[in-house]
């Protein structure tokens, strides 16, 4: 009984899976009951057909397959191959990619592969960047440059007492002066270019210093800061004036370390009062254009020569001779057909350059009472003349001051060359070496009250000397005193000494541009 029972149930259960028999009976376990919601698998033709047992087996283990409820989804990473096939679906999910590592700037250029090419082109572009940059440099430097030549006239006044000049030196860079009262700059290095040619500079290369309210001037120990009290009692000050030779205005530099001279320019610089208004200095007398009765014409060039002595252009005047009437007034017109500025100034009958009896030239279009007096290379300008007294006057290139002319007034006939004077008789003469920079000898005797000349010859291979003996108040620069001509002897130049000296005892000379330069002077008694 027990296995006909067992027969009928599994005959019920063949038919249910087929989908074709009674429905379920309602005592079957709901678990048993299909997913409406999931299709039943399709049963082979054989299973229908009343196969063999084996393939019967087979569908029935396949239908209780679709029975199974499909799991859910699983997580990333943990999906098993086995599972998927026993679905019988395909598989969806891949294993999660592990987060790609951020890489760095250079890891990221030494891990490319560049061309054989790329590092050429690249030095050539580093090559060529740093010549830009030093051409740049270059640029920014400004001028003037080597082979420029350029120069501003200067005075200093100290509680209204004009200063002498600074002292020969040349520094080797090109920004110097020799003792002429003139900023000659010509950069011989890139040094020197520029801001290395500003006026504190010149002031440094030859051993002074200028602020905005102290100075020590080349040469000099002497310091003046603004504050400090003059002779009289006043309170001085520090002001520099600059008449620039594009206008012919002078104006105060308010920041002295900018100021760069340019070529013609006049630097007037003043320890003392304070002045509320530039004015016009007392170096040269103006006469009116129009007072002119006839014009001449004279020329100056520089033919590109250079004096090796001092490493200055040449000068040449043509001609280096002119005459004009006593009393006549005439308008000489100069043209610069040189290649650097040259300047022009006739000095009056009392034989001192840079006083009131000068005649200056005016560039076209400045005003004469503020011109600089020198003529830039193509250049013209004009200087109207009246001499009263017969005679020679001398006159001269301001930026070159011992290229000079002669000026005949009176009715002297015109000459081509200038004839030698006729010596000063003396009753003794002496001759003394100047060398860098020493005197020989440097001992010289003379007797008391006879008139002597000593004869000097600059023989020194650099700087410019001359020769200043104390008169009988034992000091320098006063008024007593013996100067030698010319005032500035360059090297190769020839000057003397001539004087008297009434009194026996020993005097002490110098040299004003190197005061280490010393002697004396022996007189005796007869």
């Amino acid at each position: 009984m027990a296995d006909e029972e067992r027969k009928r149930r599994r005959g019920h259960r063949r038919s249910g899976s087929q989908g074709q028999g009674p429905s379920q009976p309602p005592d079957q376990p709901a678990s048993d009951q299909p997913d409406e919601a999931t299709p039943e698998p399709p049963v082979s033709q054989a299973s229908t057909s009343g196969g063999t047992s084996g393939e019967a087996g087979r569908g029935k283990e396949s239908a209780r397959k679709s029975e199974k409820p499909m799991s859910g989804t699983p997580a990333p990473g943990t999906v098993s191959p086995m599972e998927f096939w026993r679905r019988g679906s395909a598989r969806s999910a891949r294993p999660a990619a592990d987060t790609q590592k951020k890489l760095g700037f250079w890891q990221r250029i030494t891990g490319l592969h560049f061309p054989a090419w790329v590092p050429v082109v690249g030095v050539i572009l580093i090559v060529f960047g740093i010549l830009g940059v030093l051409f740049y440099t270059r640029s920014a430097a400004g001028a003037p440059r080597i082979g420029d030549h350029w120069h501003a006239r200067y005075e200093f006044t100290v509680c209204g007492q004009r200063q002498p000049n600074a002292p020969t030196w040349e520094g080797g860079v090109g920004v110097h002066t020799h003792g002429d009262g003139i900023m000659h700059i010509h950069p011989f290095q890139q040094s020197a270019e520029g801001a290395g040619a500003r006026m504190v500079k010149w002031f440094e290369y030859g051993g002074g210093k200028i602020t905005n309210d102290s100075i020590r001037m080349p040469g000099s120990n002497d310091e003046y800061k603004s504050g400090d009290k003059c002779p009289d009692g006043s309170e001085g000050t520090l002001q520099v004036f600059v008449t620039s030779a594009s206008t012919g205005v002078e104006e105060r530099l308010d920041t002295i370390n900018r100021y760069q001279p340019q070529d013609g320019d006049r630097v007037r610089i003043v320890f003392g009062a304070v002045e509320s208004e530039p004015v016009v200095g007392d170096d040269r007398t103006i006469i009116a254009e129009e007072q002119a009765t006839r014009t001449m014409e004279m020329a100056v060039t520089d033919d590109g020569a250079t004096d090796p002595a001092t490493a200055e252009p040449s000068t040449r005047f043509d001609p280096n001779r002119a005459q004009v009437n006593a009393g006549d007034v005439v308008k000489l017109v100069l043209k610069n057909n040189g290649s650097i500025s040259h300047g022009f100034r006739i000095r009056g009958v009392d034989g001192e350059y840079d006083t009131s009896d000068d005649f200056v030239v005016t560039p076209d279009g400045e005003d004469p009472a503020t011109t600089a007096g020198i003529l830039q290379p193509g250049a013209q300008g004009f200087v109207i003349i009246r001499v009263d007294t017969a005679g020679e006057i001398e006159f001269r290139d301001d930026t070159l001051q011992d290229k000079i002319g002669i000026l005949v007034v009176g009715q002297a006939p015109e000459v081509t060359a200038s004839p030698t004077p006729a010596a000063e008789a003396v009753d003794v003469e002496l001759s003394v070496s100047m060398k860098d920079n020493f005197f020989e000898p440097t001992t010289v005797s003379v007797p008391a009250g006879k008139k002597f000349r000593i004869n000097l010859a600059n023989d020194g291979p650099t700087f410019a000397h001359n020769m200043r003996i104390a008169g009988p108040d034992g000091e320098f620069d006063t008024d007593d005193d013996l100067v030698s001509e010319p005032s500035a002897q360059r090297v190769g130049v020839s000057g003397e000494l001539l004087g008297q000296l009434d009194d026996p005892g020993t005097y002490p000379l110098r040299c004003d541009f190197h005061t280490e330069m010393t002697g004396t002077v022996t007189v005796t008694a007869e």
